[in-house]
């Protein structure tokens, strides 16, 4: 058996030290004087969705500090609205979970509720992907009113977030000078 293993180790060697036959083919001198800017130029990289919803400048902002904070932030898609909600967990002890971060988007009705459901993504605080939602997305209900807007989340942060996370709730309006 020792014979065996010393005899793979020298074999083993010997092939690791040796020229493959691409290294040892002579190289074409006429080859290696193309000028590198003949190359064509890389495409450019296309945007990943975190790096164009960070683009994404919101149309308002909402927040609210009870029961815990939260903010969310409302960016226009076209005919649909992107709902980014960021809220801190309770702070009741070393064991608490971090932020937690949901995206949903969907459209805005005639009495001003926005039914966005919860769609993948990569954000600041959290990556969700398809998989971890499943085929039946939690739908976020977003009421806009004139003091700012109620949402109710249908579990959504508790089911992605960390225990004691909650999006439910009113946000009011920030940047409003009443």
């Amino acid at each position: 058996m020792r014979n065996l293993s010393i005899a793979a180790l020298v074999l083993l060697t010997a092939a690791a030290c040796s020229q493959s036959p691409a290294e040892s083919a002579p190289v074409d001198a006429s080859a290696a004087a193309v000028p590198i800017e003949a190359a064509p130029a890389p495409a450019p990289a296309q945007p990943t969705p975190k790096a164009a919803a960070k683009r994404a400048e919101p149309i308002a902002v909402f927040e609210r500090s009870e029961p815990t904070r939260a903010s969310m932030d409302l960016i226009s898609e076209g005919e649909l609205l992107r709902v980014v909600f960021r809220a801190a967990p309770p702070r009741n002890s070393a064991l608490t979970p971090g932020d937690c971060e949901l995206q949903a988007v969907g459209p805005q009705d005639s009495d001003d509720v926005i039914t966005a459901r919860l769609v993948p993504f990569d954000g600041d605080q959290n990556v969700l992907t398809a998989a971890n939602i499943g085929p039946n997305p939690p739908i976020i209900q977003v009421r806009v009113g004139p003091e700012g807007i109620f949402v109710t989340d249908s579990d959504a942060a508790s089911r992605f977030c960390g225990l004691g996370s909650d999006i439910d709730g009113f946000y009011r309006r920030t940047g409003d000078d009443d």
